[in-house]
């Protein structure tokens, strides 16, 4: 989505990002606050800046922005100890308490909008009819064409499960947006060194939901989407010693974001509609997911709210 270059000066090494993804405006908003997490001693790089004191170069028609480059690797969540997802359940908080105080403006309760079902069969009948326009099924229609027989099958069984519209996520502000993983640098005494790609920063969100999110990405093993519960609680509960998360607010996002799954088909839409194929594996992937955690739905949510 971005371009990124390791560049060694006599100053050090920095990393070198072009940025595509979200505009130079934007930008400059996310070092605004990734410079006041830096500040307040979170393992967050600071924006470098230039001769003239921006935070973005303009080269012509491209927009460049830097940090000081950091040593570290990605380690799955799998392979995290229970001290480490408490470590990241902690951090996490830090982030949302430092975004808070940094963006008071984006603080206060959200409703979050959800997706109605009847949308969803129709996104399936497009998909489908897609598929069904296609002169050969290669293995990613046929597969995909399970799926949505699946899905609709799904739909049907689970529609009355669906979230109140009218159920408020508080606390809510400002978030990282896409806290996962890949977006963690650890080094090798096992402590995370840095927060990365804050391009989906987004204002009046639900702290409840981006928990629940990262727990997914974290801990669902991505052939069987079966949840990792030990590890996924310790880092639930771990965040909401710095962030006060109640019992109700938890459930609501939990449920929330199940429900958005069941109607989610984007990577359908990179596939079919934007023909961009890089994100297939995640179908995959989305789906298993889905399909255990709806045989354990009450599980995962007694596992994840007690304390």
């Amino acid at each position: 989505m971005n371009r990124n270059w390791r560049v060694d000066t006599s100053g050090g090494s920095v990393a070198v990002k072009q940025i595509l993804d979200v505009s130079a405006e934007q930008a400059l908003f996310q070092h605004r606050a990734t410079a006041a997490l830096a500040a307040a001693g979170l393992p967050v790089p600071a924006p470098l800046t230039t001769n003239a004191g921006q935070t973005v170069l303009h080269v012509d028609e491209a927009v460049f922005a830097a940090v000081a480059w950091v040593d570290g690797e990605h380690i799955e969540g799998a392979r995290w100890s229970l001290r480490q997802c408490r470590q990241v359940g902690e951090l996490l908080g830090a982030v949302h308490a430092g975004l808070a105080q940094a963006l008071p403006d984006g603080v206060g309760p959200i409703v979050h909008r959800v997706p109605e079902a009847a949308k969803a069969k129709a996104d399936l009948d497009h998909y489908q009819a897609l598929i069904d326009e296609r002169p050969r099924l290669d293995d990613f229609d046929r597969a995909a064409r399970a799926q949505l027989s699946a899905r609709r099958e799904l739909l049907e069984s689970v529609g009355h499960l669906r979230p109140d519209d009218s159920a408020a996520l508080e606390p809510a502000g400002y978030v990282h947006g896409d806290f996962h993983p890949l977006n963690l640098l650890w080094d090798r005494s096992g402590q995370v060194v840095a927060v990365l790609d804050w391009d989906r920063m987004g204002r009046r969100r639900a702290y409840a939901y981006e928990l629940a999110r990262s727990m997914t990405l974290m801990f669902a093993d991505p052939d069987t989407g079966v949840v990792d519960l030990e590890r996924a609680a310790a880092f639930t509960c771990a965040y909401r010693g710095v962030v006060a998360i109640g019992e109700e607010q938890l459930l609501s996002a939990l449920r929330l974001l199940w429900w958005e799954r069941v109607c989610d088909l984007w990577q359908l839409n990179w596939h079919y509609v934007r023909h961009d194929t890089s994100c297939d594996h995640l179908f995959a992937s989305a789906c298993a997911l889905l399909e255990w955690w709806t045989a354990h739905l009450e599980l995962v949510e007694q596992a994840l709210t007690t304390r």
